[in-house]
């Protein structure tokens, strides 16, 4: 069982780091193939997560009583538990269905912000609400609103789980109380067993009794399993010949604490070249060694350290340099670290003794990705800003991360590595809504370039849809209201594919831009957006499906209000050829747009009595039979709602002109 950042629970390969020091850890994994995946992930909580889970799931004490609690439609459970005891996967699992693993799963999230509120729950939704990274000065505000989303469900037929700080339960709210089921950590072998078995790793049931390593199992959190496993597996393909015995003994000494060992390193260098070399391949750990060496030369620099100016040739080589560390090479000229795993307790020594450095490295790391050395690849950039990162918010540095992200979206030259942060940041179970806040900031802002419109959009695409599309569809809305006009197709064309596949998203949308014509702001924008976005009923088949007609009708009648002359005329024609051509849907077009135009002004049942006639007329002669049969049930419609009896059946000469 896996325990992570919201959202961040393991698909695939774990790059988190080692906690090497007191307090938490955050891990964040990622699947195989980032560039691979398409702009829009799954609008739920992703069913091939929950499925990834299921297999590695061992219930936890607590688990049956919370299940059999959540058994009728309408219930809410709140699940608390010891920190590290799995309660977001055990919530996530209460609520997946593995007979119906399609069915409705939404993820809610506290916000203080009336447009990120959270949605209404309908009939066989399954709510999950994570509140364990709340911070204390929110936790009241969260319970209230939690308070009063519980009526709504119970009304509603859904069912909600939310996880619980692991602080003290005094500080709940004495309604909620009756909610609570308690959870204990789960069996810790049978946790790991089935975690190796996804790596594929069948070990003996003696390799798994060592006291040493059930000592650490009890003390490591749920997230780490999979972290653990990851190392196993990292050290068997590593080299290692001997038996899983010592797969094991690796994997515990990378996840031990290893601060003591790092700094009697630390403090026995001779000098500061050393300690920046040692820095510099932590960071950069996996990159060419000339690369790395070249920007030791420039972080030493920002460390404000005396060059070397001894002469070239008398300079020690780069080969005795690296005798004195725990570094090597391998035979592509790529520096590793001898253990596994230790450049990342070397990362986590430098930023919790050294913290006068955090403003240079930050520094050095914007200028590796804006001045690179040739041999540095844009995966090992990935991999140092992500590390950099992870090290960044571990120290509640969330302040530098927002800046360097601002600073890189700005270029399309280091959009992958904006992207790189913001992935982390919106992950992270502490800090990820301040990173929801911040996106949803920039996507206001009137300074949104064409790189930065591409970089929020892929964020809210890949990464905010998975645990929060409603929060995803805001921000795209308000991106895509300042890039209608000029800047990228992308925005506007990832906003459609996300609520295209979500009845809910679909409707959130439409009713944001009637609120938005109401209150006249950005008319043109959003008309135009609309209009897009239902132009083709031919190439969106489930639109009746997902979208009522009522609420298409009345935003219909928004923008027909708003609309400029003849700006609506194009889709209106293309409303009525496709009522002709999709037969099941065809009544309902021609019911919306009448009930559109009805709702506006009486001036429109006319225009559209008049689009009908051009659409009709201004046809080839083979189509004009069949556009004079929709037309003329279009104005039948039309003489109906202004309660005056059927017009007679034009002659064929006035319907074909």
């Amino acid at each position: 069982m896996t325990e992570g950042a919201a959202g961040g629970t393991s698909i695939d390969e774990a790059r988190g780091p080692t906690h090497t020091g007191p307090g938490s850890q955050h891990n964040h994994f990622y699947g195989p193939s980032e560039a691979s995946r398409p702009k829009v992930v799954s609008s739920r909580v992703a069913v091939d997560q929950r499925l990834w889970l299921q297999a590695r799931f061992v219930p936890p004490p607590g688990f049956g009583e919370a299940r059999q609690r959540l058994e009728k439609p309408g219930s809410t459970v709140l699940l608390a538990g010891p920190a590290g005891s799995g309660r977001r996967t055990a919530a996530v699992m209460l609520l997946h269905d593995p007979e119906d693993p399609t069915a409705s799963f939404v993820e809610l999230s506290f916000s203080r912000d009336r447009e990120d509120s959270m949605p209404s729950p309908e009939a066989g939704d399954r709510l999950l609400l994570d509140l364990s990274g709340t911070a204390e000065e929110d936790y009241g505000a969260a319970q209230q609103q939690l308070y009063g989303y519980w009526g709504r469900v119970e009304l509603a037929g859904a069912r909600l789980v939310a996880v619980l700080p692991s602080m003290d339960q005094e500080l709940l709210l004495p309604a909620l109380h009756q909610l609570v089921v308690g959870i204990d950590r789960p069996r810790e072998v049978a946790v790991l067993r089935r975690h190796l078995a996804g790596k594929e790793l069948e070990l003996a049931p003696e390799d798994l009794q060592g006291e040493e390593l059930r000592t650490s199992l009890g003390r490591f959190a749920m997230r780490d399993m999979q972290r653990f496993a990851d190392l196993v597996a990292r050290a068997r393909t590593s080299g290692s010949s001997g038996p899983a015995s010592d797969w094991i003994r690796q994997a515990l000494g990378a996840l031990s604490d290893r601060s003591g060992e790092v700094a009697l390193k630390v403090a026995g260098l001779a000098s500061g070249r050393q300690r920046a070399l040692l820095l510099a391949a932590a960071m950069l750990a996996g990159a060419p060694a000339d690369a790395v060496f070249h920007h030791v030369d420039r972080l030493l620099g920002l460390a404000e350290h005396t060059p070397d100016d001894q002469p070239l040739l008398e300079r020690i080589d780069l080969a005795e340099q690296l005798k004195s560390l725990p570094l090597r090479l391998d035979d592509r000229g790529r520096i590793h670290f001898e253990s596994l795993a230790y450049d990342e307790a070397v990362r986590a020594h430098f930023w919790t003794f050294m913290p006068w450095l955090k403003g240079c490295l930050g520094q050095w790391v914007a200028e590796v990705v804006d001045r690179p050395h040739p041999a540095l690849v844009a995966q090992d950039r990935r991999r140092l800003v992500e590390r950099f990162a992870e090290q960044s918010l571990r120290a509640a540095d969330w302040r530098t991360l927002h800046r360097l992200a601002w600073d890189w979206a700005a270029d399309p030259r280091s959009s992958d590595e904006a992207l790189a942060v913001l992935r982390l940041g919106l992950d992270h179970d502490r800090y990820g809504a301040g990173f929801r806040s911040r996106i949803y900031e920039w996507a206001k802002s009137q300074q949104v370039s064409a790189s930065l419109a591409t970089v929020l959009t892929r964020a809210c695409g890949e990464v905010l849809a998975r645990t929060h599309p409603d929060q995803a569809v805001v921000r795209l809305h308000h991106l895509a209201r300042r890039t209608v006009r000029e800047g990228p197709a992308e925005v506007r064309e990832t906003l459609y594919m996300l609520v295209r596949r979500d009845r809910r998203l679909y409707q959130l949308l439409l009713s944001r831009i009637r609120d938005g014509l109401s209150a006249r702001q950005l008319r043109t924008e959003d008309v135009q957006l609309f209009l897009e976005l239902v132009g083709d009923p031919l190439g969106d088949p489930l639109l009746q499906r997902l979208v009522p007609g009522g609420a298409l009708a009345a935003t219909w009648a928004k923008v027909l209000a708003a609309a400029r002359a003849g700006q609506c005329a194009e889709t209106v024609r293309r409303w009525l050829s496709a009522a002709r051509t999709a037969s099941p849907n065809g009544e309902w077009l021609t019911d919306v747009l009448v009930a559109g135009a009805d709702a506006a002004v009486p001036d429109h049942l006319t225009a559209l009595y008049l689009a009908g006639r051009e659409w009709v007329t201004g046809s080839p002669r083979e189509e004009r039979p069949g556009r004079a049969e929709v037309a003329a049930r279009l104005w039948q419609k039309i003489d109906s709602v202004q309660g005056i009896e059927p017009a007679p059946t034009l002659r064929t000469d006035e319907r074909t002109g």
